[in-house]
């Protein structure tokens, strides 16, 4: 029998418990709206407008205190505008207006970002906004997110919604919610590869007049100087040997913003290597290898730029500008060919024409342009999850592939597929439509093309960049994989003459990326042993890959390469009469017949699914 003192224990144990329970229950505030945009990036703040102006409740989620993340966070202060061949700016509807507010330039000062942020988001009765929260739980039920929980202070909010925007840079509420995705350029077999992170460093007492006037006397090569931006710089920063191996300082792209009667600057060009995007250790190493570094970049500009001789290094931006890190599986994975092909959809919500620049992913890996489109749409389907029936998802993590993403995340086209994304998930509300059935809708579809001021009717369908039927299809599949480019210009240089090395470099990315089953470890050798540096003739090139199928090259006569090679298919049916000839190739036959060896290649399943190709 429990004494007197065991029954008080015990009645004392109970009304703790009763008392915890009352107070968490209380501490539980549960909110429904229309719509639940997670994230104050620009992509959420544009997206929660949107929705509210179409008269639906929104409850905006910030993870932050403030709006504009990217922007004044990592105080990435400089707009890649997309134009058209009239150089006209393409990207309209509230990305304009927040623009025109901000002073319709290409740079800006973070601070004035943040307040136009704010005040288009405080004209708005109908969003509610929530900061400084962490994403805890998402309650999953027959496909649909039913609700999440988010945690400030101690206190739980559980909020749910008709729909729901992913808005973060990471895509963190999609990845909460099973969507699949992959990461940097997994996509085309480089695992554990994603752009440079960079730490934007700020300057104070600047004057850019200074370096203005040497620009122009063409005191640093390939540098330029308009308004208030100055970019180029490339062998200014070649020549700064960092003490850290893992960071590196690229030509300089400075945007000077006027403070206080002076002038401070801020840099964007220190790029950070071997930083795990997902990681907070990770970047937490790399902003503190970037703040050692910025002292002594600070003494290399006093000493070498005009106009910095009497720079002082003020707090560093508190977060890095990352520029990759997932890329979600959506109902359509906009590909390097659509961009190549500049092609309209049925579904086009926007348009985009900044080149693929795919910025250095470490020392080795440099970074490169693909090519440059003049224009080409994207889908709505690319902002629609999988998985998840009432999820979208905007912004640098939408459904693009890596390359193609290297052009679709830059802000001005994201910050449009935000207003789109508003927009349907109004429609959808309003016509009791599932988000797959508005991108078929075709007036839902005109009403958001109508926001943007998008016409497509001067647009057709598809224009290649390239458009010879012969090469187009080989040119994309290569393209695809990253293994050739065509650079700023789209200069594919089709009628040179490549050279083996060339070749062989092709030879063995094919190998690679396709993982295929006979590259021996004493391939790559052959290879090089039998290559030259020298023009690449068609009796080489079958020399060259029949060596990377293993075969006794060496034991053969030269005519009998041909006859080898078409026995083992290498050859195209159309450079079999090229084939025959004992001449020089030109680069654009091997691009057919490097396409026609990557065919040869079964993809890897896992990759298959990740790029899109079960779905095609």
């Amino acid at each position: 029998m429990l004494n007197r003192e065991s029954l008080a224990s015990i009645l004392l144990v109970t009304i703790i418990l009763l008392c915890s329970f009352t107070l968490n229950t209380a501490a539980v505030e549960k909110i429904n709206s229309d719509l639940i945009v997670f994230s104050g990036e620009p992509e959420g703040v544009i997206a929660a407008v949107a929705a509210a102006r179409e008269g639906k409740s929104v409850t905006l989620l910030m993870t932050r205190e403030k709006p504009g993340g990217l922007m004044t966070y990592a105080a990435l202060n400089f707009l890649d505008l997309n134009y058209d061949n009239k150089s006209r700016n393409i990207n309209h509807g509230i990305f304009s207006e927040w623009h025109q507010k901000l002073g319709s330039s290409i740079s800006f000062s973070p601070k004035k970002a943040e307040a136009v942020f704010e005040e288009m988001l405080a004209a708005e009765e109908n969003i509610k906004i929530i900061e400084s929260v962490e994403l805890k739980t998402v309650k999953i039920k027959s496909g649909k997110i039913i609700y999440i929980e988010a945690e400030k202070n101690k206190k739980t909010y559980r909020l749910s919604a008709d729909f729901y925007l992913d808005a973060s840079q990471d895509g963190d509420l999609a990845a909460a919610a099973g969507e699949d995705y992959f990461i940097g350029t997994a996509d085309i077999n480089l695992k554990n590869h994603w752009m440079a992170s960079t730490q934007i460093l700020k300057f104070s007492n600047v004057e850019p007049q200074k370096l203005k006037k040497a620009v122009r006397n063409n005191k640093y090569q390939g540098s330029h100087f308009q308004n208030d931006h100055a970019w180029g710089f490339s062998n200014f920063g070649k020549s700064y040997q960092p003490q850290n191996k893992n960071l590196r300082l690229r030509g300089l792209n400075i945007v000077f913003i006027k403070n206080d009667g002076g002038y401070d600057a801020y840099i964007n060009a220190l790029l950070l290597f071997n930083v795990d995007p997902l990681s907070q250790k990770s970047t937490a190493e790399a902003k503190k290898n970037a703040a050692a570094e910025a002292k002594l970049i600070l003494r290399y500009l006093q000493d070498n730029l005009e106009g910095f001789e009497k720079a002082e290094l003020n707090d560093l931006p508190p977060e890095l500008y990352r520029r990759e890190s997932r890329h979600f599986l959506t109902e359509y994975q906009l590909k390097t060919q659509d961009l190549f092909r500049q092609k309209i959809f049925k579904d086009t919500i926007t348009l985009a024409s900044y080149p693929l620049d795919y910025q250095a992913s470490a020392q080795d890996y440099p970074g490169f342009v693909l090519f440059n489109p003049d224009y080409y749409a994207i889908p709505l389907r690319t902002l629609i999850a999988r998985k998840n029936d009432n999820l979208m998802i905007v912004g640098r993590s939408s459904g693009y592939s890596s390359l193609a993403a290297a052009s679709a995340r830059v802000l001005p086209p994201a910050m449009n597929t935000a207003e789109a994304a508003g927009i349907a998930v109004s429609e959808a509300i309003n016509k009791n439509k599932s988000l797959i059935e508005i991108a078929a809708d075709s007036d839902s579809l005109k009403k958001i093309r109508s926001a943007l001021k998008i016409n497509l009717n001067n647009y057709p369908e598809e224009s290649p960049i390239i458009d010879d039927p012969q090469l187009l299809g080989s040119l994309e599949k290569l393209l695809s994989w990253g293994i050739t480019i065509g650079g700023y210009n789209n200069n594919f240089k089709l009628d040179k003459a490549p050279n083996e090395k060339e070749f062989t470099a092709i030879i063995l990315k094919i190998m690679q990326k396709k993982e295929a089953d006979n590259l021996y470890e004493w391939v790559p050798g052959s290879l090089e042993t039998f290559s030259k540096n020298k023009k690449l003739t068609t009796t080489n090139a079958l020399k060259l890959l029949l060596a990377a199928e293993s075969q006794r090259v060496l034991e053969m006569d030269k005519d009998q390469y041909f006859k080898k090679a078409l026995e083992l298919n290498l050859i195209p049916d159309k450079l079999i009469v090229v084939l025959t000839k004992k001449r020089v190739m030109r680069r654009k036959e091997m691009i057919i017949l490097a396409a026609h060896y990557l065919d040869r290649f079964e993809t890897p399943s896992d990759l298959k699914y990740i790029r899109g190709e079960y779905f095609d």
